[in-house]
This record gives structure tokens, sequence and C-alpha cells, in this order.
């Protein structure tokens, strides 16, 4: 993308703009600046006025072309063993942390109070650092890249060990794509998940290693925001534990609960007040922070056609021992009941 002069107007130009959106830049000029703000030899404060408008304007009407109006709010999959108010962890510090346990699987149930996902620690309280003491969590696996976790350090319970698993090294470039083509944003989500897969297969490899421990449990694993990166590890766990398809898709989209609460909480950060200031509706933020439900069902039509199962892909893909999977079905897999129990509460 570079800055080019047209007419006496500064204006972006290069492959990231459609043709579309070099017309409404120009309209933009012929109906609103020329004559006005910058003419042949105009300021450069002047210029960079007319700039920062157009691209709010195009921000804001022009990047939302294309846009499938999807519902997040109601993209929500509620089963018989969804159980929010047992399944949620009522922390002050996070939106989406969960017990994954409950759900039918080969032989039994998983068993609760042994995994949970979650969003980012760095905003626990004193007292929900208290709360995961209370319930005993002994790990925490990271999965994001280390840059984030250096802006966000975690808060980690004491006695809990900490270990950092990046699924990958950089931030993904979302935020000008989310400006300029916001349509694009559900495909970026969808294809990433499948690079996790097929191109970082050795970065889920340790976190399933880490799994087949006795030791680590209770386990907490986080990403992010808990949804994505977790997401897709939660979904192989649960295939592998022999979970029906239907609960694995409704736990993912669990994530899309709490979205307003979501939305709320990264507006208040820099990155949201920035994509707010530059011209993103706040409604379009959904698609940044929610999920899609068919974006997981995709990935397990895909884990399946290509690896055969969660099994085969940890086994053959990732290079997880045997002896490792099945520790982690023996550890996971409890064949007494499958209602939810607090461990916190006596």
């Amino acid at each position: 993308m570079m800055v080019k002069y047209y007419r006496g107007v500064w204006y972006l130009s290069g492959k990231g703009l459609p043709d579309l959106r070099m017309c409404a830049i120009k309209t933009i000029y012929l109906f609103s600046f020329r004559g006005c703000f910058v003419r042949t030899g105009a300021s450069i404060a002047g210029a960079v006025l007319v700039l920062a408008v157009a691209f709010f304007l195009i921000v804001r009407f022009v990047g939302g072309i294309g846009t499938d109006g999807h519902d997040y709010y109601s993209d929500v999959i509620l089963e018989d063993h969804s159980r929010v108010e047992e399944r949620f962890v009522d922390l002050q510090g996070t939106r989406n942390t969960r017990d994954i346990g409950g759900y039918p699987a080969s032989g039994g149930a998983v068993a609760s109070g042994m995994v949970y996902r979650s969003d980012n620690l760095s905003s626990l309280t004193d007292e929900d650092l208290q709360y995961l003491e209370n319930i005993g969590i002994r790990t925490v696996i990271d999965l994001r890249e280390h840059s984030r976790i250096e802006k966000y350090p975690n808060r980690i319970p004491e006695g809990a060990d900490y270990h950092i698993m990046p699924i990958y090294d950089h931030t993904k470039p979302l935020h000008l794509p989310l400006l300029v083509r916001r349509s694009r944003i559900p495909s970026m989500f969808q294809d990433s998940y499948i690079e996790y897969l097929d191109d970082w297969s050795s970065r889920i490899k340790p976190v399933f290693e880490m799994l087949s421990s006795p030791e680590a449990y209770p386990v907490l694993i986080h990403c992010t925001n808990g949804k994505d990166r977790v997401g897709v590890i939660t979904a192989l766990l649960l295939d592998l534990l022999g979970v029906p398809e239907r609960y694995i898709v409704s736990d993912f989209s669990l994530s899309n609960l709490h979205l307003e609460e979501v939305i709320e909480n990264f507006i208040e950060h820099e990155e949201g007040t920035l994509l707010i200031s530059m011209g993103i509706p706040r409604s379009d933020l959904a698609g940044l922070m929610g999920v899609r439900s068919r974006w997981i069902e995709h990935t397990l039509a895909h884990l399946h056609r290509r690896y055969g199962s969660s099994e085969g892909f940890l086994k053959y893909q990732a290079g997880v021992v045997p002896e490792a999977v099945e520790n982690i079905k023996s550890l996971l897999i409890e064949s007494a009941g499958t209602a939810l129990k607090n461990p916190a509460v006596p």
C-alpha cells in the first residue's frame, strides 16, 4: 500500500485497496474536499487532514461492504450438557473461563475439575487468584505469542507451574484487513484454524504431552480471548476423548455467550479504542471478538478427512507418542456420571 497524489489530494493506493475503494477516495475528493482543504501546493498538514478524514470515511462506510451480517450473539448452541451456570467460572478478571468436563465421552464422561479453558489472565484480581488456588490449579499453559505476553503478562495462582507454549510466533495481522475489508475476517479465522493443524502441529505437541502427565492436573489452558487457539486445542482434546461432535461445536460456540462484555472490555484497552477511533463501528467488533460455530465444524471435517481422527493427528502429524495419548484418555474419562461439580465449593 502506498500514498499517492491525485489532482491535489493525497490518497492510499496499492493492492490492499480494490477499485471500489479507489473510487470512493476520488469521490470524497470531488464532492467534499476539492477547493476546500487541499489544492496543488497546499500544506502537508492540510493533506494529512484530508487523508485522515478520507481514511475514516472509507473504514467506516466502505470497509464494511460485503459483510454478511452474521449474528454472533445468536450463534450460541446450547445442548443438554452445556450447563453454562456450572461450566463458567465466575472470575472478575476474565470473561471466558470454563470447565470442559461433563460431556459424554467414550466409555463414560469427561472428568470435571481437571481441564479449564480461558482467555488471558493478565487482569485477574486477588480474589480470582485465590479462587484458582482453591480449585487447585497446578498448571497454566499459555498459548499466546511472546509479544502479547510481554504486553499483557499473566497473573498466576500461587503454586501453579507456568508454561509458555505459543501456537505461533507473531501476532496475526488482523487489524489492517479489519479496517479496509472486514468481509474477509471470517475466512481468515477459519483458515487460521487449519493452519494450526497443518503448519503448527509441532506447537500443539507439547500441550498434549503436558496433558499426559498426572502431576499437571488440574490444568488451565488459555490464549488471548479464549476462543481461537484454545478453541482448537479443546476441540482436539474433546474429539480425542470421544465426545460427540455436536457437543464439541456447542462448547466452541459458548465463547459468544458473554460477547457483549468481551467487546466492552476490548474497547477499554488501547487496541479497541484505536479501532473505534479509526472508524470501525462498534457492532463490527463482534466479527473480531466472536466465533462462528461453522469454523470448528469446518476444522473437524478437515481433521477427520486428512488425519482420520484427533488421535491420528496427534500420533502421526504432531508426533505425540501413543503412550501419552492413552494416558490422556485414562486421566480424563471417568465412568461415573456426567455432572459438573465445583471443586472450590465444599
